[in-house]
C-alpha cells in the first residue's frame, strides 16, 4: 500500500493498471463525485437545495476527465487542438448529477444494497484484490468506502433515467433508415480487388546469392506479364505457392483492410490488369496482378442498424436528459458561491 508521501500522480498509475479498471474507476469518479468526498477545509463553491459541491470536487472531476481522455486526446489537449476542460462547465456538470441525484432517492429502488455489493465484488475482482484497489483509488483521492458511496450513486442516478428516459425511448424503422441514407458515407465498404498473384520462394535471405536469384527470376516474369503473357499461365509455370498448380495464383476477391499497408498500398495504387514489380515478403518475392475492382459499395442497413439505433438512442437521451434537468433546475435551490 504506498503511503500519503508516496501518492502517485493519478496519470502515472493509470499506465501500471489495466486500461478498463482504472478507467471504470474514474468514470464513476467523474460522473459521480459526492460533495462528501471532499475536505471539510475544501471552499464550497456552489450548493444544490443546500447539499454543498466544493472546489475540490471540480479540480478531482477535471483531473478524471483528462485521465478519462487518454494519452492521444491529452496530446491534442497540450498542442491545442481541443480545448482544456473548462471549470465552470464541469461545476455546470456537477450540479446537473446532484440535481439528478436527489431526484433519484425520492424513487423506489428496491435491492439497491444488494446490486451495491455485487457491483463492487465485480470491481475488486476486476483490479485485482483490495490492495491494488485502495492504491488505485487513493490516486483520486477515494478509498473503498467513498467507492461504494459512488457506485450508490451511480445505481440511484441509473435507475431514475431508465424509469423517466430510456425506457421511453424509442427508435422507428423510419428514422432508422432516414439515419442510414443520410450518412451513407459513413458506412464504406473495404475497397477490394480482384487479385492473381506469383511466388518465388527465398529460403534464406542471408544468403545474398540466393535472394538475387530470386528477385533477377521474379523481374523476368514481371517483364513477360507486363508484355500480355497470359498471368495464370506464367503462375502455373513459375509459381512456387504449393496451390498455384491448382489455383493459377488466384487469390479471389482481396479486401485491401486484411492486407499488410505495404502490400495493399502497392496493389490498390495498380489500374486493372496492372501487374507489380516484385514486392519483397515474408518468405520471398511476390508479383500482383489486379483483374478487377470491386465497384464502390456500402455496408448493408442490417449490418449497421445496431450501431444506428444506439446512436439515435443516445441522442435522444442526451436531449431528454437536458430538458428533464431544466425542469429540475426550475424547481431546485442553486446557490453559486464565491468562486
Amino acid at each position: 500500500m504506498l503511503s500519503g508521501s508516496q501518492k502517485p500522480n493519478i496519470h502515472q498509475f493509470h499506465i501500471g493498471l489495466s486500461t478498463g479498471s482504472i478507467f471504470s474507476l474514474v468514470f464513476l469518479f467523474f460522473l459521480l463525485v459526492p460533495p462528501a468526498y471532499s475536505q471539510p477545509s475544501s471552499q464550497a463553491v456552489a450548493k444544490v437545495n443546500g447539499m454543498p459541491i466544493y472546489r475540490s470536487d471540480i479540480s478531482c472531476a477535471v483531473e478524471a476527465s483528462l485521465v478519462r481522455m487518454g494519452p492521444e486526446r491529452r496530446a491534442s489537449l497540450q498542442g491545442g487542438k481541443i480545448p482544456v476542460p473548462d471549470n465552470d462547465r464541469m461545476l455546470r456538470r456537477l450540479i446537473d448529477i446532484e440535481l439528478l441525484y436527489q431526484e433519484g432517492l425520492k424513487q423506489s429502488s428496491p435491492g439497491l444494497d444488494e446490486e451495491v455489493e455485487r457491483r463492487f465484488r465485480k470491481e475488486l475482482a476486476r483490479i485485482g484484490g483490495k490492495e491494488r484497489l485502495a492504491d488505485a483509488l487513493s490516486c483520486i483521492d477515494m478509498n473503498i468506502q467513498d467507492l461504494k458511496k459512488s457506485i450508490f450513486r451511480d445505481l440511484v442516478i441509473n435507475r431514475y433515467l431508465n424509469k423517466v428516459i430510456y425506457s421511453k425511448i424509442h427508435v422507428s424503422s423510419e428514422e432508422i433508415k432516414s439515419y442510414y441514407n443520410a450518412n451513407l458515407k459513413m458506412y464504406p465498404l473495404s475497397r477490394a480487388a480482384h487479385v492473381n498473384q506469383i511466388f518465388i520462394r527465398v529460403k534464406a535471405w542471408k544468403n545474398k546469392s540466393e535472394v538475387r536469384s530470386a528477385l533477377a527470376k521474379a523481374r523476368v516474369i514481371q517483364n513477360e506479364a507486363s508484355k500480355g503473357t497470359d498471368f495464370s499461365s506464367l503462375a502455373r509455370k513459375y509459381s512456387q505457392d504449393p496451390a498455384a498448380g491448382s489455383t493459377a495464383g488466384d487469390m479471389g476477391l482481396v479486401q485491401e483492410r486484411n492486407l499488410h499497408t505495404p502490400i495493399a498500398r502497392v496493389i490498390f495504387s495498380l489500374p486493372e490488369g496492372g501487374v507489380s514489380p516484385p514486392i519483397e515478403t515474408r518468405g520471398g518475392f511476390r508479383i500482383f496482378k489486379v483483374v478487377s475492382y470491386r465497384p464502390s459499395s456500402f455496408r448493408s442497413l442490417n449490418d449497421v442498424r445496431d450501431d444506428i439505433v444506439a446512436k439515435l438512442r443516445r441522442e435522444k437521451a442526451g436531449e431528454m436528459i437536458s430538458k428533464l434537468v431544466n425542469v429540475l433546475r426550475s424547481k431546485a435551490r442553486i446557490e453559486i458561491l464565491k468562486k
